[in-house]
Formats: C-alpha cells, structure tokens, sequence
C-alpha cells in the first residue's frame, strides 16, 4: 500500500494586480467558466485527495474574514484544515511552512500552487517521484516569469533558480517530497543563508539545499500546454478563453 502523503496547496498570494484590473473578489474566488479557482483547483488535485489523510490550505487571513474562503474551501474539501496568514509572508517557501504543525514530518509532502491547473494524471506524476528524494514537474519554456531547474545528464537536478532560466526547463508549481522533514530542513538551510530572490524566498530554490546534501530530485516533463498558470489577469482570461472555445 501505497504511503500517505501531507498535501499543501498555498493560496496566500497577493492579488495587487488583479484588484488593479477591477476585480471585485481575491484570486481563489475569480470566477472561470462560473467556478472560482478555488473550485477549479480541488478538481484538479482531487485524484490525490485518496493519497492523503489531510489537505491543508494556506491562505490570506482576509480572504477568510471578508470573502469566507475559509468557508468554500471547507464545503469543497470537508476534512481539510485551512490556516489564515496574517499579511504577506516573505514568499511561498515560508508560507508552506505555516503548515508545519498540521502535517507529518515522517511522510512525503506535496507543495501546490493554488493558481494553476495541470491537465495530466497527477497520481501518475506522484508515482513517478516516489522513488527518489524529491521531484517537481517541469514545461519547456525561456521565461523569466518561471522558475527552473539544470538537470545532469541522468535527469536528476543540480541547480534550480527563481525568475531565471538556466535552462528551458521551467517547473510548474508542484513539488514533491520523500521527506516532508526534508523540505524543512532545507527550507530553514536556505533562510540561514539569505538565499532570497529580490526579498522573497520561493519554493524551487529549495532544491539547491537538496542538491548539496546529495539528494536525488526527479523531473516529470508535461507539455506547455497542459500547464494552465492563473498567476494573472491575463492567464486567468486566456484560461475562460481555452475552457470555453467551442
């Protein structure tokens, strides 16, 4: 039987750009195709929900108080655990570990983006990873709005990097631990370095921590265009455009 694995999906992200461009609601609760991306996102894992014994969301404490996201992520997800962050965090790497207290560190973790959809067997991917240290999924791509990773000529990483391409593998926001201890570990490594991007400290650069204890990280490669980020106004309307073309 397959082990358990801790899932947690951060939503705490700042929506500056989308009040920016008259939207009423936070991102988790924009509406594509008349579902919020919330909704959208639960669909979308929810073949892993059999895989875990709990499902923690990391969202904005306002969201909750003023829009009960808290609420929608309960009706959608009734025995998941939702943690409320006051303000901005440093960035996505610290706001997963608000979710120390609410998972196993003996058990793998999955770390979701809650502003994306993946069309592609995610169990299938889960599997593909289980046999090493860590993995993440990766699309061809040469911009810098993406993270990435080098691989070696065995697929395994040896550099990741934020907002840099390294090489024309850019990772989707889907990485996978063996250990979840091993993501804390490396996490804390990284802050005692400094190891920020521009103030922030995000999740692929964790790899580098990993790759220096001689830690063995897989790729999953999907095609570009089963990757569906929602990190902006002008993806989440391209994304209502693919939903909805005849």
């Amino acid at each position: 039987m397959s082990e358990k694995i801790n899932i947690v999906v951060l939503m705490a992200g700042a929506h500056k750009e989308f009040q920016e461009s008259g939207y009423s609601f936070p991102k988790p609760l924009i509406e594509i195709a008349n579902k919020p991306i919330a909704q959208l996102v639960v669909d979308n894992i929810k073949p892993l929900f059999d895989r875990s014994d709990k499902i923690v969301f990391v969202v904005r404490k306002e969201d909750s108080e003023k829009y009960y996201l808290n609420n929608v992520l309960s009706l959608l997800v009734p025995n998941s655990v939702v943690i409320p962050v006051a303000g901005d965090t440093a960035g996505a790497a610290i706001t997963a570990l608000l979710a120390i207290e609410e998972i196993d560190e003996t058990k793998p973790l999955l770390i979701i983006n809650g502003d994306q959809v993946i069309d592609a067997n995610l169990l299938s991917l889960v599997n593909d990873m289980e046999s090493y240290d860590a993995g993440t999924v990766v699309f061809r791509s040469v911009h810098p709005r993406w993270s990435y990773v080098r691989c070696d000529k065995d697929n395994f990483v040896i550099e990741a990097a934020e907002k840099k391409p390294i090489s024309d593998l850019a990772t989707a926001g889907f990485y996978y631990y063996k250990k979840a201890s091993s993501y804390i570990e490396s996490v804390k490594s990284m802050i005692l370095k400094d190891a920020h991007v521009g103030g922030v400290f995000y999740v692929c650069p964790v790899f580098n921590e990993m790759v220096l204890g001689q830690k063995k990280i897989t790729v999953t490669e999907i095609s570009s265009k089963n990757y569906h980020s929602l990190m902006s106004p002008k993806m989440v309307a391209q994304y209502e455009n693919y939903l909805t073309k005849p």
